[in-house]
C-alpha cells in the first residue's frame, strides 16, 4: 500500500509541477483513503558535531528540488546557493585534499523579512541570524541517502526559536513529499 501511495504522490507531484491540474485531481481521489495522507511527523535528527542532521532515502535532486519547493512556498526566495561539492573538488589540489567527501552538496541561504524584522527591532545585533541556511549533501559512502541540516539550534536564545521553527518546518515539508 505504501509502495503504492508513494508512486501515486509522486506523479501528483509532477503533474503539479507541469500543470496537469485535471489529472491531479484523479490522483489526489485516488490518494485520499491511502496511508500516505496520514499525519506525518518530522524525524527526529541525529546531532553531530554542531548540527542536526535529518537523512532520506532518494536521489539527491529530486530531494533538492523538494527543499527549494519548500522554501518557495514559504514565500521565501532563495538568495544563495553554495555549492560546496564542486568548490571543494575545484580546491582539492590547492589545499592537499586527498579525499572526496561528498557526491553532492549545497548549502541554500534565505532570509523571511518579517521574522528578521521583528529580530532586529527587538535586539539590532540579531542581524548576524540572517540569512538562514539548510544544507543538502550525499556522501561518496552513502549515495543513496540525502541528508539535510541545519545548524544546531541556540535554543536559549528566545530569538532564535522562530528561525528553528520555520527551518524545521521547511525540512518537514521537504521530507513529507
Amino acid at each position: 500500500m505504501f509502495e503504492l501511495s508513494a508512486q501515486i504522490f509522486t506523479s501528483i507531484r509532477q503533474r503539479l509541477r507541469f500543470g496537469h491540474r485535471a489529472a491531479t485531481l484523479v490522483g489526489l481521489t485516488a490518494l485520499a483513503g491511502s496511508a500516505a495522507l496520514q499525519a506525518q511527523v518530522l524525524p527526529t535528527p541525529e546531532v553531530i558535531g554542531s548540527s542536526w542532521v535529518y537523512r532520506t532515502q532518494g536521489l539527491y535532486h529530486n530531494v533538492r528540488d523538494d527543499l527549494i519547493g519548500a522554501i518557495e512556498d514559504e514565500g521565501l526566495v532563495i538568495s544563495y546557493t553554495a555549492h560546496l561539492a564542486s568548490m571543494l573538488t575545484r580546491t582539492a589540489d590547492a589545499t592537499g585534499a586527498e579525499v572526496q567527501v561528498y557526491d553532492n552538496a549545497q548549502s541554500l541561504l534565505f532570509c523571511k523579512a518579517d521574522l528578521t524584522y521583528e529580530l532586529t527591532v527587538r535586539n539590532p545585533h540579531n542581524i548576524t541570524l540572517c540569512p538562514y541556511s539548510i544544507s543538502i549533501y550525499t556522501l561518496k559512502k552513502e549515495p543513496e541517502t540525502v541528508f539535510l541540516a541545519i545548524r544546531s539550534p541556540e535554543l536559549e536564545q528566545a530569538d532564535y526559536a522562530a528561525i528553528h521553527q520555520l527551518l524545521e518546518q521547511i525540512i518537514a515539508a521537504t521530507l513529507t513529499w
